[in-house]
């Protein structure tokens, strides 16, 4: 993010959102036939229902869109720190409180059935898995926005930094219905389905001396996601005042306390749309029946992927100096098939599309241990390991921002990266229920993932920037691990049951990639330089309890784009915790919590004079029954 508006490109969003409490049911079943030693049966069915239902309110401001309006930056009004501008005034900005409402549905289904043979110093396994998973909108009602809107002069404050909230302030009274204008009505249907199937054969057979086993097996594996996608953006009420669409069509915000723990001046509750009126005006018998749109067609897509692999692995054992050593070294080989099916357009017309993309993989893998003592471990370990690319980046989709003039779209042409990954630990166990461990690793990656950006024309909407993954970096992760473990079975009863775990991970990267035309280094998603972990925890009889903290330190949230700066969390810090109680052998309660210590969550972009969001989710506490039968 450079000089100009800065944090302002985020579009600030003040949200309050209440989820309601999810629904789930799930039932399990499990049966095994073992007629004698060498033959057993196993047979797995599990299903479980989840309903998710939320309602979430939000005061959206956009000082750089010019669909209705023109925003103009006031001369001499900016403060500038570094190369970002933190404060200023902007005349003419949209305003736009929205209420989003879903309920979501997700099914899942998993059935497995597995055979068993040991003939003599033979064994024989073979597997059969199949699971389907549904994310939908049950009850015929999808996801709905309602949007309602102002133009006014917006002054911004960013200079108090990303641990407090912006100063945003405007002439116009935003909890009066009399100053807001319709905007449009988005009704969004989804319905997303995947299928997974298995089978599996592996053998294996025990021999004297010092090459102890070989293992051997083949799979396949064949997986289907169906997405499918339609967007309504219905605009009957565009620039209608909220006062003449009358009073079923807005409320004051049922919510109160919005940002209580936090100073400033900055909105707080304002006008909000109910959640049924604008549904029940615009969703007609006659909207529903439209055809799919070409913004609809582009967002839906099929991709099916078909795995074959093989694999052969030999264990030894043996003395070494003196050192007992054992291990395995094997191969794997994977052959991929993937079909990505979509719609893209040419000019404004819809045309179906496929991409066939194959590819194939050796995965060497050697893992050793060397036993030094009777309480000392060693194990080295070496693999090369490949990470496919996510379904949704590899499906020829776009999606075009709503509110923005970008969009993000799949790429049929992504490659896997691979990455060949190194391991050294040693183990030390002083006492029956103490274990102190220490590892370091490497990992490097070819061919890494990362963002491009595209400018690419959308009939309607004109230039839009369009952002989609593509092969091209390099990375490499290098690291230490310590752990200890400790059960103070030693203690008097009833403190006998007492113990606790802490673990130190410490990591360097480096790394050379690009998000849109923006370079990073030596950054990835999702990694922490630091982290710890402490838990303490008590086991006896019927009682089972733990207690613990756990902490990282800032890590990249996400890469950003050309004309985005990536997003960093600030380093984080959570204390969570659980009770058991086995009431019978059928039954145990449980009492379980997280973010004990209600913390905070903040993200910022470059530097943290680019403020961009505040998560407070509050602590969250649940109690559970189990049962068996």
């Amino acid at each position: 993010m450079g000089a100009g508006l800065g944090p302002l490109y985020a579009h600030p969003h003040a949200p309050d959102r209440r989820d309601r409490a999810p629904q789930a049911l799930s039932g399990a079943l499990s049966g095994q036939w073992k007629p004698n030693s060498d033959f057993q049966t196993d047979v797995d069915l599990l299903v479980t229902r989840l309903d998710v239902d939320y309602d979430e309110f939000g005061l959206d401001i956009y000082p750089d869109d010019a669909t209705f309006a023109t925003p103009q930056f006031v001369a001499g009004s900016q403060k500038v720190v570094g190369d970002t501008v933190v404060a200023g005034t902007i005349n003419n900005v949209r305003w736009m409180a929205s209420r989003e409402t879903s309920l979501n549905r997700h099914d899942l289904t998993i059935f497995g059935i597995k055979q068993a043979w040991t003939p003599g110093a033979w064994a024989f396994n073979a597997e059969y898995g199949y699971s389907r998973a549904r994310s939908y909108h049950p009850d015929g009602k999808a996801t709905t926005r309602d949007r309602i809107a102002f133009f006014a002069p917006l002054s911004f404050d960013f200079s108090r930094g990303s641990t407090s909230i912006p100063q945003l302030t405007t002439t116009v009274d935003y909890t009066n219905p009399a100053n807001f204008v319709g905007q449009a009505f988005d009704y969004t249907w989804k319905d997303s389905r995947d299928s997974d199937e298995t089978f599996r054969l592996d053998g294996s057979r025990v021999f004297s001396g010092w090459f102890t086993k070989i293992a051997f097996g083949a799979e396949q594996h064949n997986m289907n996601r169906t997405y499918l996608r339609r967007d309504w953006v219905l605009n009957d009420i565009l620039n209608t005042p909220l006062t003449t669409l009358g009073a079923s069509f807005y409320e004051t915000m049922p919510y109160t306390g919005f940002l209580k723990d936090f100073a400033g001046n900055t909105p707080r509750t304002w006008v909000t749309p109910t959640s049924d009126a604008y549904y029940n005006k615009m969703f007609t018998s006659a909207v529903a029946a439209q055809p799919w749109s070409a913004a609809d067609l582009r967002n839906s897509f099929i991709v099916d992927q078909k795995i074959h692999s093989a694999y052969v692995r030999g264990d030894f054992k043996f003395d070494l100096g003196g050192v007992p050593v054992s291990g395995n070294l094997g191969v794997r080989y994977a052959e991929t098939k993937q079909l990505a099916s979509g719609t893209l357009t040419s000019g404004s017309t819809p045309v179906p599309v496929g991409y066939l993309k194959e590819y194939k993989n050796w995965l060497p893998s050697l893992n050793v241990k060397l036993d030094l003592r009777d309480d000392l471990v060693g194990r080295l370990s070496a693999s090369r390991v490949v990470n496919r690319p996510n379904v949704t980046d590899s499906a020829p989709r776009i999606s075009v921002s709503r509110d923005s003039p970008t969009a993000s779209g799949g790429n049929p042409d992504l490659d896997p990266f691979l990455a060949d990954q190194y391991d050294a630990s040693l183990e030390w166990y002083p006492a029956p229920t103490t274990a102190v461990t220490a590892a370091v690793f490497i990992k490097t990656m070819d061919n890494y993932i990362t963002a491009q950006n595209t400018t690419i024309q959308v009939p309607g909407r004109g230039d839009v920037l369009l952002s989609a993954s593509v092969n091209g970096g390099d990375a490499e992760v290098r690291g230490f691990e310590a752990a200890y473990n400790q059960s103070l079975s030693f203690l008097p009863g009833p403190f006998d049951g007492l113990g606790v775990q802490a673990s130190v991970t410490l990591v360097d990267s480096k790394a050379n990639y690009f998000a849109g035309n923006r370079q990073i280094k030596d950054d990835l998603v999702g990694l922490s330089k630091q982290s710890y972990n402490l838990v303490g925890y008590y086991e006896k009889g019927p009682v089972s309890a733990r207690l613990g903290w756990f902490w990282r330190s800032r890590y990249l949230q996400s890469i950003g784009s050309t004309t985005t700066a990536q997003s960093y969390i600030a380093p984080y810090g959570s204390l969570d915790g659980s009770l058991s109680y086995q009431i019978t052998p059928q039954y145990a309660v449980t009492l379980e919590g997280s973010n004990l210590t209600d913390e905070v969550r903040f993200t910022y972009g470059k530097t943290k004079d680019q403020p961009m969001e505040i998560y407070h989710w509050g602590r969250t506490v649940s109690l559970t029954l189990r049962g068996k039968f």
